[in-house]
C-alpha cells in the first residue's frame, strides 16, 4: 500500500481463534514511520500499549500515547504517524470486514 513507511502488523485473534465478527491486529510503527492517509466504510477502536504517537482524523491530529484510546468512525479519513524516537504500538480492533 502506497504511504506505508516503518509499519508492522500481526492478527493475534480474529475468525480463525473463534471470534465472530471482528478481528483484533497489533501495528507498530518505528519512528519516524506512518499509515497512508485513508479511509473506509468501517469503524475500529485502538489502544496504545506503548510509545506515543499522532493519529489524524479529518485533518485534526492528536497525540496520543500508552494507555490512550482513539476511535476512528467509519468513512473518515484518517493516518497513524510516529514522529518520537521509540516505537509505537496500538491494538487495532475492527470488524472482520476491515481485515485485508
Amino acid at each position: 500500500m502506497d504511504g506505508v513507511s516503518g509499519v508492522t502488523k500481526k492478527v493475534p485473534i480474529g475468525k480463525k481463534e473463534g471470534w465472530d465478527g471482528y478481528t483484533m491486529r497489533v501495528f507498530k510503527i518505528a519512528p519516524g514511520g506512518q499509515t497512508p492517509k485513508h479511509q473506509h466504510d468501517w469503524e475500529h477502536v485502538n489502544h496504545v500499549i506503548s510509545g506515543k504517537g499522532t493519529i489524524m482524523i479529518d485533518g485534526f491530529e492528536y497525540e496520543i500515547g500508552e494507555k490512550d484510546y482513539a476511535f476512528v468512525p467509519p468513512n473518515t479519513e484518517h493516518q497513524f504517524l510516529n514522529r518520537s524516537d521509540e516505537d509505537f504500538e496500538f491494538i487495532c480492533i475492527v470488524p472482520d470486514r476491515g481485515e485485508y
